[in-house]
């Protein structure tokens, strides 16, 4: 190793065989800033993390020494820290070529040390730790502006703890016995940056902004030599995740790259079991004239209010409270009926791939006598979609179906509801029993006696749009899925003229608020058929 008076002559030095006791700071790096030190590290001898973290405590590389034959069974865990620490090295060189190093900056714990590096966008602290156990708490004091800075733990990838200026770290533990040897130590590092990336998630969405001068790279987890990011040139984005980053669930590390260099970086998560929408809506052509049987709805917004039963599933959060911009469309006056889905049969000879329980109310092709005019049931989602395409339609959004229903006025019911509605729970656990409902006229909807009924009976309980059948008759699928973990659904509105009195932890029947939404879960298509669920079709203008 160079010894201060030939350094103004050498270009770099070599410390041979480690340092195992303190001090960990290297006083050349201080004597001559820009002199280069490398820790030769001799990897057939034992586990060498200490000579690692040293240098990157220093700011500076590691030499290794293969020269003697072996491979020992700790040497890859060993190269994948050493990447760890590589990788903030090269992702950060300038800072700290610079050599504008503060060494030994005040710390609030004992056995544990901080150099402070200053570039021109970017700060850095390198930590060193010889707590066996490891340290999470307040360590640093730094001059900090929110409005400007953004602080984050690029070791860990996370955002430290923060009480005012005062910074919560969190430094790894390792094996007491490791103390004294060339295997002891820990680190964690702190970078201090300048903001440019500007970017949030919500339940099925990312969006992202920053400078045109930039590359973004997106991580699913922990960047790492190991994997690969999504890359892309700086910009304006709006992601859904499922077509971005398909069913991770997890921390995403957003990052900003300049000229090869980390200049900025966001942490996202994405918490397991959030539902995602993983459908997407292709817009019908669009309609010259009304349809017969739709009614036209105007484009407009509204806030797009939502209410629920039990969460035992957790519901969807995205677009919850926003408003929402809704383009023009017409909406079916009336679930499709047995009538309609039987002149699609016969057009196209539809038959499901899954035929179980596929229209199980029919007899020998046809709907029962007298019922033609009912809504179809036992469909599938499938089915719903087969038929719309026949149709020249498509299935509405959850939000397009309460748009429409609601009228573009916010309204609970579709009729004017003059008195507040009680639902009295029973409990029976083999009889139906009508949980009666007070507070609807029954001349506006079925208060669910468990009879259907053919579709336009109760004229009463008409929206102002003049649209029929919204609450308690069927429920309604919506061309909207949602993906959450183990669990795929369709969102259904309207409630039905069924009311089960046993099971109001479950599906809660009977006629629902326009706002009031209900999972179907998508176990088979055998599954969603039922005799509560129907469907009514939209077109676009």
């Amino acid at each position: 190793m160079a010894v201060p008076k030939d350094m103004p002559g050498i270009v770099a030095g070599r410390v041979h065989n480690a340092l195992y006791y303190p001090p960990m700071l290297n006083l050349n790096r201080l004597l001559h800033p820009g002199f280069s030190i490398f820790r030769v590290a001799e990897v057939f001898k034992e586990p060498i993390q200490r000579e690692y973290a040293v240098a990157f405590f220093n700011g500076y590389g590691t030499e290794i020494n293969q020269f003697a034959p072996g491979h020992p069974e700790w040497e890859a865990g060993q190269y994948q820290y050493l990447g760890r620490t590589t990788r903030i090295l090269r992702e950060h060189s300038r800072v700290f070529e610079r050599g504008d190093v503060t060494p030994l900056i005040p710390t609030q714990r004992d056995s544990i040390w901080v150099n402070a590096w200053r570039g021109d966008d970017v700060n850095l602290y390198t930590i060193f730790s010889l707590r066996p156990a490891g340290f999470t708490g307040s360590l640093l004091e730094l001059p900090l502006n929110d409005n400007q800075h953004r602080v984050v733990d690029i070791w860990n990838h996370e955002y430290p703890t923060r009480k005012g200026n005062k910074l919560g770290v969190r430094v790894d533990g390792f094996h007491s016995g490791d103390l004294g040897t060339n295997n002891e130590g820990a680190v964690s590092c702190v970078a201090v940056y300048t903001k440019v990336i500007h970017s949030h998630t919500t339940a099925d969405s990312l969006r992202i902004t920053a400078p045109r001068d930039v590359d973004l790279r997106i991580w699913k987890g922990n960047p790492s030599y190991q994997s690969e990011p999504i890359q892309f040139k700086g910009g304006s984005y709006g992601f859904r995740l499922t077509d971005l980053v398909g069913k991770f669930e997890g921390k995403l590390v957003v990052q900003a790259i300049r000229n090869g260099e980390v200049v900025d970086e966001m942490i996202h998560s994405l918490m397991p079991g959030t539902p995602r929408l993983v459908s997407t809506t292709n817009r019908t052509p669009k309609a010259k004239q009304l349809p017969k049987g739709m009614i036209r709805v105007p484009s407009g917004s509204f806030v797009f209010k939502t209410t629920k039963g039990d969460d035992f599933i957790s519901y969807p959060g995205n677009g919850r409270g926003e408003t929402l911009q809704v383009r023009e469309f017409a909406i079916d006056l009336t679930p499709v009926t047995n009538a309609q889905f039987a002149l699609f049969l016969r057009a196209t000879n539809y038959r499901p791939a899954d035929t179980t329980r596929f229209l199980a109310h029919w007899r020998q092709g046809s709907p029962p006598s007298g019922e033609e005019d009912f809504p179809v049931t036992y469909v599938s989602l499938e089915d719903a979609h087969a038929y719309a395409h026949w149709a020249g339609k498509r299935l509405p959004t959850e939000a397009e179906w309460q748009y429409a229903a609601q009228a573009g006025d916010d309204r609970e019911w579709p009729w004017r509801q003059t008195k507040p509605v009680t639902r009295k729970k029973q409990y029976v656990t083999e009889t139906l029993t009508v949980t009666a409902i007070d507070g609807i006229n029954p001349r506006h909807a079925n208060l669910g006696d468990g009879h259907l009924y053919p579709v336009g009976k109760y004229k009463a309980g008409a929206n102002p749009w003049g649209l029929l059948d919204l609450s308690g008759c069927v429920w309604q699928l919506t061309a909207d899925e949602y993906e959450s973990g183990s669990y795929r659904y369709i969102m259904m509105k309207g409630g039905s003229y069924f009311k089960p009195s046993s099971s109001w932890w479950y599906v809660q029947g009977g006629p629902r608020e326009l706002h009031y939404r209900q999972y179907l879960l998508r176990v088979s298509p055998g599954f969603e058929r039922n005799a509560t669920v129907g469907f009514r079709c939209v077109v676009d203008f």
